[in-house]
């Protein structure tokens, strides 16, 4: 049997273990790294990083969530209030069609 030769494992055999993954910065917070809490508003240089990509973002202006859920609750209990009327998805994730409601909107 011949079997065409697997790209991604050229592509490892060739690569992994032959390029520098981080700068000396991160390669230290990788050797340092202690897993707990960190900053609510996400790790200050995630956050410089994420504004680093926009030309007039600052690290203040970054909120880092840990998933959809939880950007969708901030993001809902800001824009929606009394009398607005949300249009979602179906199905998705329950915070689209719960959260807006709570917040006083249509669903």
């Amino acid at each position: 049997m011949r079997i065409a030769e697997f790209e991604l494992e050229r592509y490892f055999a060739r690569w992994e273990f032959h390029v520098r993954l981080a700068d000396d910065e991160t390669a230290a917070l990788w050797r340092d790294l202690r897993l707990g809490y960190t900053e609510s508003t996400g790790h200050p240089l995630l956050r410089r990083e994420i504004a680093s990509l926009y030309e007039t973002a600052t690290p203040d202006d970054v909120l880092v969530v840990s998933g959809a859920e939880e950007g969708l609750f901030a993001l809902i209990n800001v824009l929606l209030g009394p009398g607005d009327h949300a249009i979602v998805t179906w199905p998705g994730y329950q915070s689209l069609y719960e959260i807006a409601p709570a917040c006083g909107a249509d669903g």
